[in-house]
């Protein structure tokens, strides 16, 4: 069994949802059978959005040092849960010498798997993901299309990422949500933000929905437990 560490606090909630997953994926069937996981759940690390749109302090060093820390506790591999963060995970790689599982890759991945047919993938995301190409380069690489958005409907994502569920009020915003994805026409849509599988619960259209910090957390599991059972 593989020790895993977390890079988390961006958000909270976002790590817990992480970790959770992972627990209930794991094929255990008492405590000791569980991942060795340790979580540093660093909310002061600053916000990737910001600094990626060019109106804040880039969060780098504190991502960095959040990983040397997980790495010096024995941490194999790392997972970030922030999918926007995963803009800065090569020089977190080189930087701190630890292994990232790359969320972006992973879920485009289950896409490719779940739906071979898809063409048109709806990426829902921050602005800074959207703007960095976390996805966007992924998918033209799979030979993809990135639906693009109206500044409207990424400006009503933002809202609904950081006024809901950052801010504690996920179900005020629930119906903004649901209007957005309404509006939004693709084969397969991404959750490709970690704040956005808090509202897929709630969803009422039937949408082909990938949870990239789900799949994320298969493929942590499978690093722990060192064999494939997804």
């Amino acid at each position: 069994m593989k020790q895993l560490g977390i890079i988390g606090g961006m958000g909270p909630l976002a790590t817990a949802d992480l970790y959770k997953k992972i627990i209930d994926l794991t094929p255990a069937t008492c405590d000791q059978e569980h991942l060795h996981i340790v979580i540093d759940s660093f909310a002061q690390i600053e916000d990737r959005t910001k600094f990626i749109m060019g109106e804040g302090v880039s969060p780098l060093a504190k991502l960095v040092q959040s990983a040397k820390r997980l790495k010096e506790a024995g941490c194999e591999a790392m997972l970030m849960a922030c999918n926007t963060a995963h803009f800065f995970a090569p020089d977190v790689e080189k930087e701190a010498g630890v292994k990232i599982l790359h969320i972006a890759k992973v879920a485009v991945d289950a896409v490719k798997k779940r739906y071979p047919n898809a063409k048109d993938i709806a990426v829902i995301a921050t602005s800074g993901t959207k703007k960095a190409g976390v996805y966007d380069n992924i998918l033209k690489e799979y030979g993809l299309n990135s639906v693009g958005f109206s500044k409207e409907q990424q400006d009503g994502l933002m809202d609904c990422i950081y006024k809901g569920v950052k801010a504690g009020k996920t179900q005020e915003f629930v119906p903004k949500f649901n209007q957005i994805i309404s509006e939004i026409k693709a084969d397969v849509y991404i959750a490709a933000c970690t704040e956005i599988p808090m509202f897929l619960p709630y969803l009422d259209g039937d949408y082909k929905f990938i949870d990239a910090t789900l799949e994320l957390a298969k493929v942590g599991v499978e690093f722990g437990i060192e064999r494939e059972i997804f």
